[in-house]
């Protein structure tokens, strides 16, 4: 593809979703705060900026995982500056267990727990497989979805992977 054409095409394509990506725009704008806050490392500080970046773009699952990621990062980040525990494991990648023992720490409450949870369900959709059969988890939850609500369950997982990053990076 020559390159005027792939300009073309790009600009297609951002001319079609422009209304979408400014509305999510301006959701994402009245989450934040003009709060300084620090995040836990150069990774957590990466791994937002992709969240509200994918979100943006519409890259629902990406916005999933990358939120993820960066609630671990930065919940293990509130964890390193408490007194050693030793009872802690090493590491973890379980965004469920962390939630867990921040939770019990009382670092963060009950909701934001139940949030962080909902969210280690949705990127667990992506982040397992069967190594026998296809277990077909966001197929149920596409069918499920249609039945329960107007809007894309991708959409409403991708909101409030947005919702919990925000409410980690704050603690809210």
């Amino acid at each position: 593809m020559e390159r005027a054409e792939a300009m073309t095409r790009v600009a297609e394509v951002d001319h079609r979703e422009n209304e979408d990506r400014a509305v999510r725009l301006s959701e994402l704008d009245a989450l934040l705060t003009d709060d300084v806050v620090g995040s836990s490392g150069q990774a957590a500080a990466w791994l937002f900026e992709d969240v509200k970046a994918t979100l943006i773009h519409g890259y629902f699952t990406a916005t999933i995982l990358a939120a993820y990621a960066f609630c671990a990062q930065q919940l293990a980040g509130v964890m390193r500056m408490l007194p050693d525990d030793p009872d802690l494991p090493e590491q973890t990648i379980s965004l469920e267990a962390l939630a867990a023992a921040t939770r019990d720490r009382g670092l963060i409450d009950v909701d934001l727990h139940a949030r962080l949870v909902t969210l280690h369900d949705s990127a667990t959709m992506y982040l397992t497989v069967g190594l026998h059969e296809h277990e077909a988890p966001v197929e149920r939850r596409v069918a499920e979805a249609a039945l329960l609500t107007d809007e894309h369950p991708l959409l409403g997982d991708a909101r409030n992977a947005l919702e919990c990053s925000v409410a980690v990076l704050h603690r809210r």
